[in-house]
C-alpha cells in the first residue's frame, strides 16, 4: 500500500499544481486520499491533453475512438467497476484503498470524464454556459475532491461527508475561480501548443477581436487586444471568486485547523496571482512563475501539528 501510494504522490507531483501544495497540509490518510485521485485525474487529463489533443488531424481522427474507449475504462475504473483499464495497476489499487472506501460518490469521475469527452470529440465552445457547462467537470471535479477532504469525518468506510450542504456547492465556484487565473496564467503556453488547448469560449475571443489561430502571435506580439481578452476574463473570475467566498463561509468553522489552513492557503495562492495579472496582465504573466512559487513555499512554511 505504501508503495502504491508513494506510486501516485509522484506522478501528481508532476504537475506541480497549486492544488497539491495546499493538500500536503492536510493530516496523512486525507493526503492520502487526495494524491490517489490526483494522480487517476491527471493521467486522464495528460492523455487528452499530451496524447491526442496536440497530434495531427488525421491521428486524432484515427484515434478518437480508442481515446473515447479509454476515458469509459478510466471511469469504470475510479468507481470501482472495472479493474482492468487505462489507469495503473498502484493506482486503482491505492483508490480501492481510499476513495473507494468513502462516500464520496460518482459525481467528480462522471465530471471530468465528460468533460474529457468533449475534448476528444472536440466539440466546440461558442459561449459562456458551454465554458461553465465544461469547468463543472474540468476543473470543479478536483476541487470538489478537496473539499470533501476538507469536511468528510473519518468513518468505517474511510470518510463519511454529513456537513448541510454538498461538497460541490462550496466547490463550484472556487473551482471555477481557481481555472479562470490558469487560463490566465498558462494562455501564451496553451496558444503555443495548440489551440484546441485554449478553453476560452469563441464569443469571447470574438468580442476581442481576436481569433484562436493567431492568439500565439498576437500574445507575443503584446496586442492590446489580449489585454481585453483577459480584462474580460478577470472580471468573470471576480464574479466566481466573491460568490465562492460566500459560499465557503459556511464551511470554515465545521472543519479542522489544518484544513482551514489548506483552504485559506490555496485560496491566497490564487487571489495573488488575480491581483498581478489585474495590475498588468503581460507583465503578469512574466512575473507569475516566480510569484507563485514564493507563495507555494510561504504555505508550506504555515503547517501546524495534526
Amino acid at each position: 500500500m505504501a508503495e502504491d501510494l508513494a506510486f501516485c504522490r509522484e506522478i501528481a507531483g508532476r504537475a506541480n499544481a497549486n492544488l497539491l501544495h495546499a493538500a500536503r497540509l492536510l493530516p496523512t490518510a486525507r493526503q492520502e486520499f487526495f494524491f490517489a485521485t490526483y494522480a487517476a485525474m491527471r493521467l486522464i487529463d495528460d492523455a487528452v491533453d499530451d496524447g491526442f489533443l496536440c497530434r495531427p488531424t488525421e491521428e486524432r481522427e484515427h484515434e478518437r475512438s480508442a481515446m473515447l474507449a479509454d476515458i469509459d475504462n478510466w471511469q469504470d475504473q475510479c468507481l470501482g467497476k472495472r479493474e482492468q483499464g487505462p489507469l495503473p495497476a498502484e493506482v486503482y489499487r491505492a483508490l480501492k484503498a481510499t476513495a473507494q472506501r468513502s462516500d464520496l460518490g460518482e459525481t467528480p469521475w462522471t465530471g471530468l470524464a465528460d468533460a474529457m469527452r468533449r475534448d476528444v470529440y472536440e466539440q466546440p465552445m461558442p459561449d459562456w454556459d458551454d465554458f461553465l457547462g465544461y469547468a463543472a467537470g474540468a476543473t470543479v471535479a478536483p476541487a470538489t475532491i478537496f473539499i470533501y477532504l476538507l469536511g468528510a469525518k473519518p468513518a468505517e468506510r474511510g470518510f463519511a461527508w454529513d456537513l448541510p450542504e454538498l461538497p460541490v456547492h462550496y466547490a463550484a465556484d472556487l473551482g471555477i475561480f481557481c481555472y479562470l487565473v490558469h487560463i490566465l496564467r498558462d494562455l501564451a503556453k496553451d496558444a503555443e501548443r495548440s489551440e484546441r488547448l485554449v478553453t476560452i469560449p469563441d464569443s469571447l475571443i470574438e468580442d476581442a477581436e481576436l481569433q484562436k489561430i493567431g492568439l500565439s502571435d498576437a500574445i507575443r506580439a503584446r496586442d492590446p487586444r489580449v489585454g481585453s481578452l483577459a480584462a474580460d476574463l478577470r472580471e468573470r473570475a471576480s464574479f466566481h471568486l466573491n460568490a465562492g467566498r460566500d459560499c465557503l463561509q459556511p464551511l470554515r468553522p465545521l472543519i479542522g485547523r489544518r484544513e482551514q489552513l489548506a483552504l485559506s492557503g490555496l485560496i491566497g495562492i490564487y487571489e495573488s496571482l488575480f491581483d498581478r495579472f489585474s495590475a498588468d496582465y503581460f507583465a503578469g504573466m512574466a512575473d507569475a512563475p516566480a510569484l507563485e512559487q514564493a507563495l507555494r513555499k510561504k504555505l508550506l512554511a504555515s503547517q501546524v501539528p495534526s
